[in-house]
C-alpha cells in the first residue's frame, strides 16, 4: 500500500514510490479484520477532511483497561502512528476520545506532535489507576504524560 518496491533485482528495489491514492481507503477495509483483537471492534468512516480513509475504534481496549492518558499516548497512539509511517509508509493520525473511549484513526493524514495535539487533556483522567498506583508507591514520577 505504501508503494515500497520489493526486491526484484532492479535499481528501484526498496524505494518508496507511494503511498498509492487508494491506500487510506483500502487500509480501513483491511484493518478491522486484522487489528480488532488488539484495539477492539471498529468500522470504516471518513477522515475529518471528508475523504475516505477513516476508521472508528468503538471501544479502545487500551483506554478501557487502563483509563490512563499516558498509556494511551505512549503504548498505543505514538507507536501505532510511528509503525504505520515507518514500516508501512502510510501516515496515520490517531485521535482518542477519552469521554466515550472511541478512537478515530485517519489513514493518510500526518499527525501533529503530542505537545500540539488538542485531543489530549491536561493532567490525569478521572479515575486513572496509574496515578493512584504511583502515588501509593511514593514515586515523584508523573503517570499522566
Amino acid at each position: 500500500m505504501s508503494g515500497i518496491v520489493p526486491k526484484v533485482g532492479t535499481e528501484w528495489d526498496g524505494k518508496q514510490i507511494g503511498p498509492w491514492f487508494y491506500a487510506p481507503w483500502l487500509t480501513t477495509i483491511i484493518t478491522p479484520t486484522f487489528f480488532g483483537f488488539l484495539v477492539g471492534p471498529s468500522y470504516p468512516n471518513r477522515r475529518k477532511d471528508g475523504k475516505r480513509g477513516g476508521l472508528v475504534v468503538e471501544k479502545c481496549k487500551f483506554l478501557q483497561e487502563s483509563g490512563c492518558k499516558g498509556i494511551c499516548l505512549h503504548d498505543c497512539k505514538l507507536p501505532t502512528q510511528q509503525f504505520f509511517q515507518d514500516e508501512l509508509g502510510l501516515p496515520l493520525t490517531v485521535i482518542p476520545n477519552f469521554a466515550t473511549q472511541e478512537c478515530q484513526w485517519s489513514f493518510g493524514e500526518t499527525p501533529v506532535p503530542p505537545s500540539e495535539d488538542e485531543s489530549f487533556p491536561k493532567g490525569c483522567l478521572v479515575g486513572c489507576e496509574s496515578r493512584k498506583a504511583i502515588a501509593a508507591s511514593g514515586s515523584t514520577a508523573d503517570a499522566c504524560n
